[in-house]
């Protein structure tokens, strides 16, 4: 196996976990499929634009409306206008959601003790920072290729 095919499975493996673990602790929470958004919001201060949102989770605008709704019908988030840009609307979590984060941030950090007990901090450090790099890689890689590949199937 070539170093892409180790890390793809590597990766692949750590998310499958990772959200295992998550639906155990958090399957009785009824926005479970929402919770990237409370958290995000979360560690940032509790309010952002729902632009904010969609690009730091790379979600397209439409899909983030949806979520944004059924958090707002579930009292978790809500929305009011944007008074530095009133065509934006921003998203502020409630009491409830920053509880549940609380809670969910809490329960991560038995997870993440856990998951680095055999891990020195800089391992920890050294696998985060090689992640983000091989992400940026990604993306760099996806724009060059992506107008390459539109020649040879579109001549």
């Amino acid at each position: 196996m070539n170093f892409g095919e180790d890390l793809s499975l590597q990766v692949m493996l750590a998310h499958k976990s990772y959200h295992q673990f998550l639906l155990k602790c958090f399957k009785d929470i009824d926005v479970y499929q929402h919770l990237q958004v409370i958290m995000l919001l979360n560690r940032i201060g509790g309010r952002c634009t729902q632009k904010e949102l969609c690009t730091n989770l790379q979600v397209e605008k439409s899909y983030m409306t949806s979520i944004i709704e059924a958090l707002i019908q579930k009292g978790y988030v809500f929305s009011d206008v944007n008074f530095k840009d009133r065509r934006s609307k921003m998203i502020s979590l409630t009491t409830k959601a920053a509880e549940l984060a609380q809670t969910v941030t809490s329960q991560m950090e038995m997870f993440t003790e856990s998951m680095g007990e055999h891990l020195t901090w800089q391992e920890k450090h050294n696998c985060i920072r090689a992640l983000k790099l091989v992400n940026e890689n990604f993306k760099n890689a996806t724009a060059e290729v992506s107008p390459t590949l539109n020649k040879v199937y579109h001549t």
